[in-house]
């Protein structure tokens, strides 16, 4: 289970990894990129509380989890990769 809550240490290992394979997003905003990264983690913590259920209803519970990625943490994770 997804239990542990994202750090700007784990963020900033987010990014690297998301900008390696979509490069085209290392120009995005940190609220863009926020949204990118909270969708991912509700996703992951909807599959872990349901790892054999539908795409559809994985889809359905990650959008009644919370956002836990904030545009706060990605800038901090942004200006610690960018030095």
């Amino acid at each position: 289970m997804v239990a542990d809550a994202p750090s700007v240490s784990r963020v900033v290992g987010q990014l690297r990894y998301l900008f390696e394979e979509r490069p085209e997003l290392s120009g995005a905003s940190p609220s863009e990129l926020a949204r990118w990264l909270s969708r991912e983690d509700r996703m992951a913590r909807a599959r872990s509380r349901d790892p054999l259920g539908s795409r559809d209803a994985v889809e359905a519970a990650a959008a009644r989890l919370d956002d836990r990625i904030t545009e706060a943490m990605v800038a901090d994770a942004l200006a610690q990769l960018r030095s």
